[in-house]
């Protein structure tokens, strides 16, 4: 059976052809092939700084930034220097699963903040309700996964003045970035809040952007004590990022193919508008129409516990399951991301599989309900 695929967390696109060939041609560099400094290339960690100072309005230094494998590891890395065993992360929810298991490889304790309300984006009001005197850090992911959420300037300026007041650690995952929707803010903390400056972490990566997921390359920004930290855990665990492939993400890095990543916008900007019309009106399916990132977080709570096709599904993972049997689509279920009752739907493939993994769930949905 043909499946499409609206579990992707990639993009479909391939990388920049000049990322490629930088790659092979690091590969075929006798001298890339070394150990790097544990923090990264030199001119890497300076073209990341120069690039995070200009897409921010904040002017970070080379020794603030450290090049990781992947924004995973960065995000593990900061766990671990800045959590104690028993102290507390709020995480909000629905959110990205890694959050909360790192904050328990660390030894902390997750707390999770409901955003169902509040438009997918943490407030401070909600952040407060939740905090007692073992918080540590929040984390705060804009654009979202799995929503697609962008958490307004106004909104990040309140959070980061919380913050501030009560000497909590934000972790701030812009691993999505780049890729918010035109006419909307995505706004770093430090821009909004000079003063959060050595309470922020950044994460980063060149994942998503530009198309390359499985080259595992990623980068943190922070006061440059907290790198420095870092830096020495990083030697005892990966010793550093692959080599080769710090040397082929240098051109993006420097900004040459910047080019690619404002296509890739208008490319998803396209899908994004040709799944909201085909999802308007599906039975029992609503949404929220994302800012960023690349997914759909569908509300299909109308759906649970109804006679579908025979059957009656009562849990989202019995409607995912049914809808790849009957649709052959695959989509994610909620319950990964803390969210019974909705399925991510991912639009980073080609439009023609769109319209035909969209056309067969409204015809699997109008012929059982």
């Amino acid at each position: 059976m043909k499946v499409v695929n609206f579990a992707a967390g990639e993009l479909d696109l391939e990388p920049p052809p000049v990322l490629r060939e930088t790659l092979a041609a690091a590969a075929r560099n006798r001298g890339a092939h070394r150990y790097t400094d544990t923090a990264g290339l030199p001119e890497l960690r300076e073209a990341l700084a120069d690039r995070i100072s200009r897409l921010s309005g904040v002017a970070y230094e080379p020794g603030e930034v450290m090049v990781t494998a992947g924004a995973k590891h960065a995000l593990h890395l900061a766990f671990l220097a800045l959590v104690d065993p028993g102290d507390e992360v709020l995480v909000p929810r629905p959110g990205w699963g890694t959050f909360a298991e790192q904050v328990r490889l660390a030894g902390g304790v997750p707390v999770p903040v409901a955003t169902w309300d509040t438009g997918f984006v943490p407030t401070v009001r909600k952040l407060e309700e939740r905090r007692t005197g073992r918080t540590r850090a929040v984390v705060l992911n804009t654009p979202g996964n799995p929503t697609g959420a962008v958490c307004p300037p106004e909104t990040i300026a309140e959070i980061v003045r919380w913050a501030v007041r009560h000497r909590v650690w934000i972790i701030f995952d812009e691993s999505y970035g780049e890729l918010v929707e035109p006419g909307t803010d995505h706004c770093h903390p430090v821009a909004l809040l000079p003063e959060a400056r050595e309470l922020t972490v950044g994460i980063g990566s060149f994942s998503k952007s530009f198309a390359v997921t499985g080259w595992r390359v990623g980068h943190v920004h922070a006061p440059a004590s907290l790198v420095a930290v870092l830096k020495n855990m990083q030697s005892q665990t990966s010793s550093n990022a692959t080599s080769v492939v710090q040397h082929a993400v240098l051109p993006a890095a420097r900004g040459e193919v910047d080019g690619f990543v404002s296509d890739v916008r208008g490319i998803l900007a396209s899908r994004r508008s040709r799944v909201a019309a085909a999802l308007t009106g599906l039975p029992g399916v609503s949404f929220d129409m994302p800012q960023g990132a690349f997914y759909f977080f569908l509300d299909v709570r109308a759906l649970l516990g109804r006679g579908l096709g025979g059957a009656v599904v009562d849990n989202t993972e019995g409607l995912a399951e049914l809808l790849l049997r009957r649709a052959g689509t695959a989509l994610t279920p909620g319950t990964a991301f803390g969210a019974e009752g909705y399925l991510r739907l991912s639009y980073a493939i080609d439009a023609s599989m769109i319209d035909e993994g969209l056309a067969s769930l409204k015809k699997v949905l109008d012929d059982v309900l």
